[in-house]
């Protein structure tokens, strides 16, 4: 099958289709989320991706260490992990500083994180335990998924040139550093929207819920008039989801309200899409696309995509 380029797509086609594939986009950030839940609440589980992603960008940005450090067993020595500032993670997600100061204590208390002298690391009790080890097969799973089911939407970059790296087991570590590249830019999208990281996720789960078992065309017809069409979430629900707290979920959804995202009713939560936001998740949404884009492109020059193409077309043979 060949993909056309989205360069040759006009902007209103990209429009379209930044539209179409939102929902499968929003369904793999809140599995990935899910899948990287160790600990009490999302909160909890922002902060550590944070952490865990800041630890290993010296390998992130060095193809050759990429690849060094790609399989489950090679996990990075620590001269490679670099530590990072409460204060830095709190930016990078928009969080109050003393909101993510107080969790990340506690995360060391259970002994997720470790404190040095020059920040936060994700402990290697952590980073040994049988759920972390889990969670990144489980993550890496979600993306084959993801991908197979764009590619069948259209969305996938043309094949790589030149020799590709060829694995003998599929490089867990590898295809999750590059998952939480994609995370982090879609939780910084979000919170540049919503005011902060955890907001801008608990928009996209109540979306979900508001429109679960939608097909394409009600999806469309929802983003005209979410209101009208939507399925209300109660908080109750919504928070228990999440591992929040009743109260905490509540102030979260006052905020939505007032930015105009969430019209809380006597049925529930509706998430809304207003003509004042309205140009502000079109842009949203095309930034999505091309973050998307940005993760397949790096996963085919690791030879990843080659892989899960080969599958894919013996399955159907």
């Amino acid at each position: 099958m060949s993909e056309p380029s989205l360069d040759s797509v006009d902007a209103e086609g990209r429009l379209r289709l930044a539209w179409r594939i939102a929902p499968a986009c929003m369904d793999f950030i809140l599995n990935i989320e899910e899948a990287s839940r160790n600990t009490e609440s999302i909160v909890d589980g922002l902060l550590f991706a944070a952490i865990q992603s800041a630890n290993v960008s010296p390998i992130s940005r060095d193809p050759e260490l990429q690849v060094a450090y790609a399989m489950i067993g090679d996990a990075p020595p620590d001269d490679l992990r670099r530590p990072v500032s409460v204060n830095a993670v709190a930016q990078s997600l928009r969080m109050p500083f003393e909101t993510a100061r107080r969790r990340v204590q506690r995360l060391v208390r259970m002994g997720a994180l470790e404190a040095t002298p020059r920040g936060m690391l994700v402990s290697k009790f952590a980073l040994g335990d049988m759920r972390f080890l889990s969670n990144v097969v489980l993550r890496h799973e979600h993306l084959k998924t993801f991908y197979l089911d764009m590619k069948a939407q259209g969305l996938a970059p043309a094949p790589a040139s030149g020799p590709l790296p060829a694995w003998p087991t599929p490089p867990l570590r590898l295809t999750n550093r590059l998952i939480w590249e994609y995370m982090l830019r879609v939780a910084d999208d979000l919170g540049a929207i919503s005011g902060d990281a955890t907001r801008g996720v608990i928009l996209l789960a109540m979306t979900q819920e508001n429109t679960r078992g939608f097909r394409p065309d009600q999806i469309a017809a929802w983003t005209r008039d979410p209101l009208a069409l939507g399925q209300p979430v109660r908080n109750r629900k919504l928070a228990e989801r999440l591992k929040l707290s009743s109260e905490t979920m509540r102030r979260y959804m006052i905020a939505l309200e007032e930015l105009g995202f969430c019209f809380r009713g006597p049925a529930g939560l509706l998430a809304v899409t207003t003509p004042a936001v309205r140009a502000t998740l079109d842009k949203l949404v095309l930034d999505n696309l091309a973050n998307v884009q940005r993760l397949f492109i790096r996963l085919r020059q690791f030879g990843v995509l080659a892989d899960w193409d080969s599958d894919s077309a013996a399955a159907v043979a």
